[in-house]
């Protein structure tokens, strides 16, 4: 299976990377609930589209070739990394992140956060299930993905976060009055992270790195996975804990 990092919902070309928290919106929050959209249930390698059609000018003989190609590397990807996935077979990322987000946010007593959960569903309409049949006057959003680079060679974890009005009070703040309840242009507050670890000793060899990732029942990507994981709630906490109005860094850490 093949899958592409995932981001809480793509990005409109006409706006901001980032929206700064309204000032106003803190002392509006009574309750919050923190949603943590994680599709996938292992780690991937991400393979890169092949782009001979693009090269080639298009068409659909260049467009089935592109296709192939595509399926061969997803194939070889999926063997490569299976010995990684059965060192780490126990590993519970979900309820890491989610343990992280609940302890780092409960820093920020403004934000009343009484639920933190973990969701599989990450299409626009399942954020706006989530959204709308919420009790709570405000739902954070923090999209993961975590991937192995196509050789291997690094560790990427992503967190893309979303703070959405669900009263009246709050979505008088909101800076887009899109239809959809989750749609980005909504959101009060938005921010992305991105965490970079290497393998212990990166090569251009995916088999290799992909060795030392499962050494010792996967010892040093556990590791990994936990500092990002701890990494990345603190981050996302700092920035919604800054000044109000002043929109954090994206910058990645590693």
């Amino acid at each position: 299976m093949k899958l592409s990092p995932l981001l809480l919902l793509a990005a409109c070309a006409t706006l901001p990377p980032t929206q700064p928290l309204p000032g106003q919106a803190r002392s509006e929050i009574s309750s919050s609930e923190v949603v943590v959209p994680i599709r996938q249930s292992e780690i991937y390698v991400f393979v890169p589209d092949s782009q001979i059609a693009a090269a080639g000018g298009g068409g659909l003989l260049l467009a089935l070739i592109d296709a192939g190609v595509n399926s061969v590397r997803t194939s070889k990807a999926e063997t490569a990394v299976k010995p990684l996935r059965d060192a780490v077979v126990d590993f519970d990322f979900d309820a890491m992140m989610r343990d992280d987000l609940k302890d780092s946010l409960s820093h920020l007593d403004w934000l009343h956060v009484h639920d933190v959960h973990v969701v599989k569903d990450v299409t626009p309409k399942g954020f706006d299930t989530e959204l709308v049949g919420s009790k709570d006057e405000a739902v954070l959003f923090t999209t993961m993905d975590y991937q192995l680079s196509n050789d291997a060679s690094a560790l990427t974890i992503t967190l893309n976060a979303g703070l959405y009005a669900n009263s009246d009070a709050l979505r008088a703040l909101r800076p887009g009055k899109a239809s959809s309840p989750s749609a980005l242009e909504n959101a009060l507050y938005r921010n992305a992270f991105r965490f970079d670890a290497p393998a212990p000793s990166p090569t251009i060899d995916r088999d290799q790195n992909i060795a030392e990732w499962s050494a010792d029942h996967g010892a040093v990507l556990r590791a990994a996975l936990k500092k990002g994981a701890s990494d990345l709630a603190a981050r996302l906490a700092g920035d919604l804990g800054g000044p109000a109005s002043a929109g954090g860094s994206p910058a990645a850490s590693r």
